[in-house]
């Protein structure tokens, strides 16, 4: 499917844009750039939503995404704002929670348990099919929860039981079945590797953090975007909204209720972010990026990041972690966990901490929400002058919306479909 849903007229340069966070300042920027002549509407009074970072004595802290990974339109966008990446650091150790340690992922029973099943013939790929029930035949449902669920939370936010597969695994494209296990990672590492090469890669952010970037695109939006606008919202020819699927519902309830009521059936998790500054260091993460966390293993998070091991720069005087966890955390679930990790911490050993928490923060990526996208795109072919734009459909990572964005702006109306 398509990663915008709808099209506008490029007949009619005016173009009005529903929000200011990061879809609508990336996608007012590519149309900007196109020559369109744009007017940013924001309710809040600044601009970038959930990406935000907040410079406290202690050091950055990053309330949303704490980096970019860069695709080659991501490193593009950077050299156009004239915006100097700051990558993380290199081999960084990848952990995952085993038996109460933080261990590599790749242990001898689920390699072995690979070995042996990997020629196996694996599920029909239906519109119904699970990331969880995808790979139950290759690694059982145990190895499921321990290793694949971990790992797609850290981008998702939902375990594999949950996941449509054939929306994380977009690369599959329309492909009904393979052969074996191996022919599937045989294509995946082939999509991998037809990636091109860039002189920056992997994941980056930049010298005072993310804000940085948030900052860039504002200052080039600067004349076309009206915030703390209080003013109903009203569907003008070439309007796109750029909100998540819920404020975007009841936008358009009064004006497009057919609309409305798919974009309500879209679900979203609820997550918190707590970034703690330390006295003493998490020596079981040392050199690590962090630790991914499988459920019910008695911890609160299910990720940990270890800030200073991954962008060193922005965290130079501080031993800095993020907590990341779907429910609400309090200063004892926050212990709890870095005690879990690290017996030796202590309530002494906290310099700062900042709590943060969304009711709505990522899109879940189940079957609803691909069917209710789905049925958005059939309802937007009767549109010549509405889009709509958001993570809920173009991809829930940066690097997806700034490609999305950028196909959008050139061709509204027969831009590129991404499988």
């Amino acid at each position: 499917m398509k990663r915008v849903i709808g099209k506008i007229d490029p007949s009619d340069k005016n173009v009005s844009i529903w929000g200011a966070g990061f879809s609508g300042l990336i996608l007012g920027y590519y149309l900007k750039s196109e020559g369109y002549k744009v007017t940013i509407y924001e309710k809040a009074n600044k601009v970038g939503g959930k990406i935000q970072t907040k410079k406290v004595d202690g050091g950055f802290i990053e309330k949303g995404p704490n980096a970019l990974y860069l695709n080659a339109d991501g490193l593009e966008l950077l050299k156009e704002l004239k915006l100097e990446p700051v990558p993380a650091t290199k081999k960084l150790k990848r952990l995952l929670m085993i038996n109460g340690k933080p261990k590599r992922p790749f242990q001898m029973g689920l390699l072995s348990r690979l070995g042996v099943n990997v020629y196996k013939k694996p599920p029909l790929i239906t519109d119904g099919l699970t990331v969880s029930e995808f790979f139950r035949p290759l690694l059982g449902q145990e190895n499921v929860n321990r290793f694949i669920s971990p790992v797609l939370s850290g981008v998702y936010a939902a375990p594999s039981e949950q996941l449509h597969f054939r929306t994380i695994f977009d690369q599959v494209g329309t492909k009904a079945q393979y052969e074996s296990y191996f022919d599937f990672i045989k294509h995946m590492l082939k999509v991998q590797k037809a990636q091109p090469k860039l002189e920056v890669s992997g994941s980056v952010s930049f010298e005072g953090g993310m804000q940085t970037l948030i900052n860039r695109l504002a200052d080039v939006m600067k004349n076309d975007i009206k915030l703390n606008y209080r003013e109903p919202f009203k569907l003008k020819h070439n309007t796109i909204v750029c909100t998540d699927a819920m404020s975007a519902s009841e936008m358009l309830t009064p004006v497009k209720p057919e609309m409305a009521r798919e974009l309500s059936r879209i679900r979203y998790t609820e997550l918190t972010s707590v970034t703690v500054f330390l006295k003493r260091e998490i020596r079981p993460l040392n050199k690590s990026f962090g630790v991914l966390i499988p459920h019910d293993t008695g911890f609160n998070a299910f990720g940990i990041l270890n800030n200073k091991a991954i962008f060193p720069l922005n965290n130079e005087n501080l031993l800095s972690y993020t907590l990341i966890s779907k429910k609400k955390l309090t200063e004892e679930d926050i212990i709890s966990d870095l005690r879990q990790l690290f017996p030796e911490i202590g309530k002494e050993d906290i310099d700062h901490t900042e709590n943060n928490h969304w009711d709505r923060a990522l899109p879940l990526y189940d079957l609803q929400r691909y069917l209710a996208v789905k049925k958005l795109h059939q309802i937007s072919l009767k549109e010549d002058h509405l889009a709509l734009f958001g993570n809920y459909a173009a991809g829930i990572s940066l690097r997806e919306m700034i490609t999305a964005a950028k196909n959008f702006a050139k061709d509204p109306q027969n831009y590129p479909e991404t499988t």
